[in-house]
């Protein structure tokens, strides 16, 4: 007995090989991507330098803006129509009514415009909320003269004098720190400034 084999056609062997064939050819190329070594990873990450970040503002410029003190004697203090400058502080005999002390500013006024009137009544005393006005007197103190007097200057022009303050007593300049300040009496307003006194 002749025994028959089924013969499948050519044109399906053919495509059943290159299915197959393909198949294959994307097996191979599906392989999962390399991964680089964790060690290569740590040795790059070493090598790089770390990412710079901008410096940060220097500290004493920082605390100049938010925190320094007004500037103390000797000193010019701009304001908007004038200079004005603590040159010193003295005491002054004999002692204030009611045994407190008596001590005088020396000021200089400049002005920057016409008709700024300078008066020892724009000078203050300002310590801890207590603000002293300045003591209207005839004459000047031993020691502590002349007095400022009351002008009206021009353009470029200076005043210059003693303000004297009488402090109550138990007001110590040497316990609590004090500043005087300045604000010229002006229609429209002018620009306050203050200086501190130094201790003692």
């Amino acid at each position: 007995m002749t025994k028959r084999v089924a013969r499948l056609p050519t044109a399906a062997v053919a495509s059943t090989v290159a299915l197959l064939l393909l198949g294959q050819c994307r097996r191979q190329q599906v392989a999962p991507p390399e991964t680089t070594p964790a060690v290569a990873v740590g040795a790059r990450a070493a090598a790089q330098p770390p990412p710079s970040s901008p410096a940060p503002p220097a500290a004493a410029e920082a605390e100049t803006d938010a925190t320094s003190p007004p500037p103390s004697k000797g000193g010019w203090l701009e304001g908007n129509i004038y200079r004005f400058r603590l040159d010193d502080v003295r005491k002054c005999p004999p002692p204030a009514v009611g045994g407190g002390a008596r001590i005088g500013a020396v000021v200089r006024v400049a002005s920057k415009i016409d008709e700024v009137f300078v008066a020892p009544r724009d000078v203050k005393l300002e310590s801890g909320g207590v603000i002293l006005d300045s003591a209207i007197l005839d004459k000047a103190p031993a020691g502590c003269g002349p007095l400022l007097a009351p002008k009206s200057l021009r353009a470029g022009k200076t005043a210059d004098g003693v303000v004297v303050f009488d402090l109550p007593p138990g007001f110590n300049p040497e316990r609590r720190p004090m500043k005087i300040t300045y604000q010229p009496t002006r229609w429209g307003g002018a620009r306050r400034v203050e200086a501190v006194l130094p201790p003692g």
